[in-house]
C-alpha cells in the first residue's frame, strides 16, 4: 500500500510538471499517454531531466493546454477508495479533458507473458481443533473408543427420521423453529452421496452458515441458537472424522461461531424468567442443552476445545447434569411426557460425574436444576450414587458417558 501511495504521488508531482511546460510552451504542446509513461521510467533515473526537455520528447498534437485543468487535488490513495471523493475529481477532470481524446495502446501477448506477477500466497487459518496427548495405559483405546462413538451418531442421522441422542426428533418437526439444524441435516445428506466434489462444496456451505449466524446472534430465537450449537456440534464431528484437509481448513470459524451462539444464549438466560412447574417444550428446551453441553465437554476430552472454559462447572465436576431417564426423552408429545414426569417424580434425581470417576447424585429439587443454573462446589450436595441405577433408565447417551467416565478414572 505504501509503494502505491508512493507511485500516486509521484505520478501528481509529474503532472504538475508538465503543466507547467505546457504553459511555457505557450502554443498546442504534444502529450501522448506513452511519453507520460516514458517520463516516468526515466525519472526514476535522471530526476534533473528540464521541462522544456519532457515537452519536446512528445509527438502528439491538437490538444490545448487552456482547455486541460491540471488543478488536480492532493488526495492520499486510501481517499481513492471513497466514491464520494471519486465523484469530485471525476467531475473537476471532466471539464478539460476526456478519456476518449487518447487512444490507448494494448500490450501485445508477448508483454503479457514476459510480465512478472506477484501475488500474496493465500494465508491458512490455524488449526486449533488439536489432539490431546494421553500417555497413561489404556487411555488412547478409550479415547479410540469414544471418537467411535461420536462418529456413529454421523452414521444415525443417515437414516431417515433419526437423530443423534442429543438431538430429540420433535426438533425436526415444523412446530419447532429449527432451520440450522435442518440445513445441517441436509448438508450431511448431501456428502453421503459420495459424488465427486461433495465435501468440498459441503465445506463452502458450512462457512455459508457460519457467516450467517454471526452476523446477528441477537436475532434469532432460544430455539434457533440451539439448532445453531446443535449444528456446529455435527460440523465438528465431521471436521475431526476427515481429519485436516485443504476443505476444511475453517477451526476457527467453527469455535468462534460456537462462541458467539453460546455468549449470546447465556445473554437471553440472564434476561429470562423460568418458572418451576415447566411445559414439555421448555423441558425440552433445557434437556437438549444439557445433552448438547456434554458433547461439547467429551469433544474437549479428545482435543483441544476451548469454549468449554466458559462453563462454570465447578471442578470437582467432569460431567454434570447428566442425561435424563429414556423414557422422557423420548416421549413423543406432551401428554405422554406428562404421563412419564408423573410416573418419574419420586424417583427422578440429577446425577454427575465427579472428577475421580465416581457417579453421584446431585440434591436439590430436580426441577431447578437447568442447564443456565450455577453449580457450585457445595451447592447442590452431593452424594454417592449406583451405576446401575442409573444405568437403567438411560438411553444411547448412556455408552458414551461410561467411556468418558472410564477415561478419567483411567
Amino acid at each position: 500500500m505504501r509503494r502505491l501511495q508512493q507511485a500516486f504521488r509521484q505520478a501528481t508531482q509529474i503532472t504538475h510538471e508538465v503543466a507547467a511546460g505546457l504553459k511555457r510552451a505557450g502554443n498546442k504542446s504534444p502529450f501522448t499517454p506513452s511519453s507520460f509513461q516514458n517520463h516516468i521510467g526515466t525519472s526514476n533515473d535522471d530526476t534533473s531531466s528540464s521541462d522544456s526537455a519532457l515537452v519536446t520528447s512528445t509527438n502528439l498534437t491538437g490538444i490545448d493546454a487552456e482547455f486541460i485543468d491540471w488543478n488536480i487535488p492532493d488526495i492520499e490513495f486510501g481517499d481513492l477508495l471513497n466514491s464520494e471523493i471519486n465523484e469530485n475529481v471525476l467531475e473537476q477532470s471532466s471539464s478539460g479533458l476526456a478519456l476518449t481524446d487518447y487512444t490507448m495502446s494494448t500490450p501485445t501477448v508477448d508483454q503479457i507473458q514476459a510480465t512478472t506477477w506477484s501475488l500474496p500466497l493465500p494465508i491458512s487459518s490455524p488449526r486449533i481443533l488439536n489432539k490431546r496427548s494421553d500417555s497413561r495405559p489404556g487411555a488412547q483405546i478409550i479415547t479410540t473408543h469414544i471418537l467411535h462413538t461420536l462418529k456413529s451418531y454421523l452414521l444415525t442421522m443417515l437414516r431417515r427420521n433419526s437423530l443423534p441422542p442429543f438431538i430429540h426428533p420433535a426438533s425436526a418437526s415444523a412446530a419447532f423453529d429449527m432451520e440450522p439444524l435442518d440445513n445441517c441435516i441436509n448438508l450431511v445428506h448431501m456428502i453421503s452421496s459420495g459424488i465427486k466434489g461433495s465435501r468440498k462444496l459441503f465445506w463452502r456451505n458450512v462457512v455459508i452458515e457460519c457467516e450467517r449466524l454471526r452476523c446477528e446472534p441477537w436475532e434469532l430465537s432460544n430455539w434457533k441458537l440451539l439448532a445453531g450449537m446443535q449444528a456446529m456440534s455435527i460440523y465438528i464431528l465431521i471436521r475431526l472424522d476427515e481429519g485436516e484437509t485443504e476443505h476444511n481448513d475453517i477451526d476457527s470459524l467453527l469455535i468462534g461461531t460456537f462462541a458467539i451462539l453460546a455468549l449470546q444464549t447465556y445473554q437471553n438466560d440472564i434476561a429470562s424468567h423460568y418458572r418451576l412447574d415447566r411445559s414439555w417444550k421448555d423441558w425440552l428446551y433445557e434437556e437438549s442443552r444439557r445433552r448438547l453441553s456434554l458433547i461439547y465437554r467429551v469433544i474437549n476430552m479428545l482435543v483441544y476445545f476451548e469454549p468449554v472454559a466458559m462453563c462454570n462447572l465447578p471442578k470437582d465436576l467432569v460431567l454434570a447434569p447428566l442425561p435424563a431417564k429414556k423414557e422422557l426423552w423420548e416421549a413423543s408429545d406432551e401428554s405422554m411426557w406428562t404421563k412419564e414426569n408423573e410416573n418419574e417424580r419420586e424417583a427422578r434425581g440429577e446425577f454427575g460425574l465427579a472428577k475421580s470417576g465416581e457417579l453421584v447424585r446431585l440434591g436439590g429439587d430436580s426441577r431447578s436444576m437447568m442447564v443456565h443454573t450455577a453449580i457450585t462446589s457445595e451447592s447442590p450436595p452431593r452424594s454417592s450414587a449406583s451405576w446401575e441405577e442409573w444405568c437403567s433408565g438411560m438411553d444411547g447417551f448412556g455408552g458414551l458417558v461410561m467411556l468418558a467416565a472410564s477415561l478419567v478414572v483411567g
